[in-house]
């Protein structure tokens, strides 16, 4: 099969899918993945970032939007229109701007989260304006698609998501974001374990976490609720790292010194 043909396969997949394309924004610098397309004598011709779930809002830049890419053309006359390319599973998708820098920088959400995160692939790409030319691609890039709960609200959380983190360039780390009731608010720590099976259940943690990594989970889930008991203190998600060390329970106790972040 040709490139052209690649192509226009999937140009048809890009117009069924559920998204939403945002108005342009800053770069996306905390992006869970990035890659640039370059001309071929190696100047970059536009880059693309990667949120997965709700980390763009965990990293302070709701702006970047949920599951979404960032695609931005960095030369813009040079007749090259920028875009992306990604496959979930054995399904094939793209996003591409209409014209060479129009836009010059987009957010586009992706709108495929479902209860359970999972790992894709995706590439930036330049196409030709005139036709003339086959499109360029960058590297591809792995990254996971995060979780988005569906279900009602229950007594503890409106809405749940699990989703990749990064420690830096290269380590990763998993994040679960739960949006508490007020009820959750109130109840305190006591109901933590009913709190951590309705978590499991709306968005199910990925299996490769290990028991320490669980445990440090759940005893963050711990401090979030009794912390949240103060009704000034704390934000509008608790938000738990895998990436936390699994410390003593004394220590956890200790609310007051280390807030939930230890």
């Amino acid at each position: 099969m040709t490139r052209k043909r690649i192509f226009a396969r999937f140009a048809l997949v890009v117009a069924s899918t559920a998204a939403l394309t945002l108005a342009a924004v800053l770069p996306a610098s905390a992006a869970t993945s990035h890659e640039v397309v370059r001309h071929a004598g190696g100047a970059a011709a536009g880059e693309v970032w990667f949120n997965s779930g709700y980390h763009a809002g965990h990293a302070h830049h709701p702006q970047h939007g949920f599951n979404s890419f960032t695609v931005k053309d960095r030369f813009c006359g040079d007749g090259w229109g920028m875009g992306v390319q990604w496959w979930t599973g054995d399904r094939g998708w793209l996003w591409k701007a209409t014209q060479d820098c129009e836009p010059v920088e987009v957010t586009h959400e992706t709108g495929q989260a479902t209860d359970t995160l999972f790992e894709f692939r995706w590439r930036p790409f330049m196409w030709a304006v005139d036709g003339l030319h086959d499109a360029e691609y960058g590297a591809w890039q792995y990254d996971w698609m995060g979780s988005n709960s569906t279900g009602a609200t229950d007594w503890y959380f409106g809405r749940t998501s699990v989703y990749n983190d990064m420690l830096s360039a290269t380590r990763h780390t998993f994040t679960a974001s739960m949006w508490p009731t007020q009820y959750a608010r109130t109840v305190g720590g006591g109901a933590m374990e009913e709190m951590w099976r309705k978590l499991i259940e709306r968005t199910p943690l990925p299996p490769s976490l290990d028991g320490n990594q669980l445990e440090s989970l759940r005893k963050q889930l711990w401090c979030h609720a009794q912390y949240a008991r103060t009704p000034q203190l704390g934000g509008p998600t608790w938000d738990i790292e895998a990436s936390r060390p699994n410390i003593s329970w004394d220590a956890v106790r200790n609310v007051a010194a280390h807030k939930c972040n230890w």
